[in-house]
């Protein structure tokens, strides 16, 4: 069996990668044993203003104009929720900095300068609130369901874990078991720690939790940014998350961060409520917050593709595309986000 693309981990990237192929007619084949991944766990939040500080990502234009046509596929309209972002202001200190910010060229568009007060009875921001507008949430899991059922009906999905040991390696073309493959790429998150070509990549997991919270009455209709997100998934139930760490002994959910979790809701409302669910996941990150794509320095048909964080939504697509270019024009890859950096 021929194909261009071997493709290792369907997670964002996976995903991603498997759309810009399409839009190129390029055959591909995913690999991927189909278990629970952070992909299929993150909130999916597209947000490309940085909440903390009140400040765009870089690029941030350029990649939500790659991210968003990816979601508004008629066949991923389901996994597809835009939606505005209240970010709870806290002081008069942070109105004015959110007033400073949103006459900002780079945050105009997306920072809405009018502060508004008493969206919902229910929510505690005496301070009011700023909206972040272009923004919204994605479904991941079912996203990567819908495009998963897609692609093996066509015959392009190998639910396996993938066996490093058995790529063979020439300069211009690589085997796979019975496949012959022009191009391999990793996009397997975390799990390339035990990968034998990108393992010295400093990728980082950072472990993430978040509950499911059953809360009658609240009637959110918005995302709301404090301390954590809350998103609404409907018929009041939200998700409250995440939490960030760097240390940790296993992947379970823990007390500690379930009790932070339930702390920060409790801020925002008065209302009782009952949690449904408790989670936990692993994010793959880079020390430089930036993601890291393109070929290895001696086997240059094999690529990798890792390290988008916690705006994996975002990054994914525009990474995706310029990973596509880069087979036929390896300068389509910045310095910034080449592996050839580490």
């Amino acid at each position: 069996m021929q194909r261009d693309v071997l493709i290792v981990g369907f997670g964002l990237a996976g995903w991603a990668l498997t759309d810009a192929l399409k839009k190129q007619n390029i055959s591909f084949v995913v690999f991927d044993p189909l278990k629970k991944s952070s992909s299929r766990t993150a909130t999916g939040i597209f947000n490309p203003v940085v909440l903390k500080r009140f400040r765009s990502i870089d690029s941030a234009n350029e990649i939500m104009d790659h991210a968003i046509p990816f979601y508004r596929q008629p066949k991923y309209k389901d996994a597809f929720h835009p939606l505005p972002i209240h970010r709870v202001l806290t002081s008069v200190s942070e109105q004015n900095d959110w007033a400073v910010a949103s006459d900002k060229a780079d945050l105009s568009c997306y920072l809405n300068p009018a502060i508004l007060n008493n969206i919902n009875s229910n929510i505690h921001t005496p301070f009011g609130v700023g909206v972040v507008e272009h923004t919204g949430w994605i479904d991941t899991n079912k996203l990567l369901t819908i495009a998963h059922q897609e692609i093996d009906q066509q015959g392009g999905f190998v639910a396996e874990s993938f066996n490093y040991d058995a790529l063979e390696i020439s300069a211009n073309t690589l085997r796979y078991k019975n496949w012959k493959i022009s191009h391999v790429v990793f996009a397997e998150g975390v799990g390339v720690l035990k990968n034998p070509w990108f393992s010295n990549l400093p990728i980082v997991p950072n472990k993430g939790e978040w509950l499911i919270i059953s809360c009658k009455g609240l009637g959110l209709k918005n995302t709301v940014k404090s301390s954590v997100f809350v998103v609404p998934l409907g018929n009041d139930l939200y998700r409250v998350g995440a939490t960030y760490a760097r240390e940790f002994e296993n992947t379970l959910p823990t007390e500690k961060a379930k009790t932070w979790l339930i702390t920060q809701f409790e801020k925002l409302t008065a209302l009782p409520f009952e949690i449904m669910y408790n989670g936990a996941g692993l994010r793959p990150t880079v020390p430089d917050r930036r993601p890291v794509v393109g070929s290895h320095a001696k086997h240059t048909n094999i690529w990798c593709v890792n390290g988008l964080g916690s705006r994996g939504v975002l990054w994914a697509p525009y990474l995706a595309v310029g990973l596509v270019g880069a087979f036929q024009n390896p300068q389509m890859i910045s310095p910034e986000l080449h592996v050839a950096r580490f």
